[in-house]
């Protein structure tokens, strides 16, 4: 992708995800931010079997789908929760819900690029990366993120991420095939062995896809967006 469609790309997904927080509540019904992923909260009660607290990472952490239900698991302990995320209506969101739910004691929000976000070396137990990864501007600084975060965790430490791959978009009243403005649109099998190649010799928790469909208001007319979503979940040796 070149730098154009890269900027056309980030332009068009940051519109999307701004008014779609200004728009919506946290948790609200019939939205994707509804409930948070059960693959999310699984892993981080596979990692409370062992140990009451944690320090987590959540990229590309909106207005707190992840980053609210962890932190009220975690509440009650010397936990930290930081959420990471470009937007400015996602970081104030997330603040605002911190403290509504009454976890702002142990959530951090802080407005950075997933792809530039510095990684303190070994200090995360969990880190949650949900549809995030994809919004690199390539190949290159997918690779390199990964190698960021895997440096930043701790052993024993788990990975979730969630990305969206084989990204079609149509018009809704048309039908019209449209070329799909995200950054980094990966084939589902290129993007799994990607992510097999960068976490060998850590353990693979949970690895599979399934084919999504959301309508969207990201453009001039209603589309509909269509991937496989890619979860994958690991454990550092």
């Amino acid at each position: 992708m070149g730098n154009k469609q890269f900027e056309a790309a980030r332009k068009a997904e940051a519109g999307y995800h701004s008014n779609f927080y200004q728009n919506n509540e946290l948790f609200a019904s019939g939205t994707w931010m509804s409930r948070p992923m059960p693959m999310v909260m699984d892993m981080l009660e596979r990692l409370l079997a062992h140990k009451e607290e944690l320090r987590v990472l959540d990229l590309g952490c909106g207005v707190g789908r992840h980053t609210i239900p962890i932190a009220q698991r975690l509440a009650k302990t010397k936990s930290e929760v930081i959420g990471v995320d470009l937007l400015d209506e996602a970081v104030d969101g997330l603040r605002k819900y911190a403290k509504e739910y009454q976890v702002d004691h142990i959530v951090q929000a802080v407005k950075a690029d997933v792809e530039h976000y510095a990684v303190e070396p070994n200090y995360f137990d969990y880190i949650a990366a949900c549809s995030c990864l994809e919004h690199v501007s390539n190949k290159q600084a997918f690779m390199e993120a990964i190698d960021r975060l895997q440096a930043g965790t701790r052993t024993g430490g788990i990975h979730c991420i969630t990305m969206s791959t084989n990204v079609e978009e149509k018009e809704i009243n048309t039908g019209k095939e449209i070329e799909p403005l995200i950054e980094l649109n990966l084939p589902t099998a290129e993007a799994i062995a990607m992510l097999e190649d960068a976490y060998e010799g850590w353990n693979i928790l949970l690895q599979e896809h399934v084919t999504q469909t959301i309508e969207e208001e990201k453009y001039d007319e209603p589309t509909q967006f269509r991937c496989e979503l890619l979860r994958f979940a690991v454990q550092k040796q």
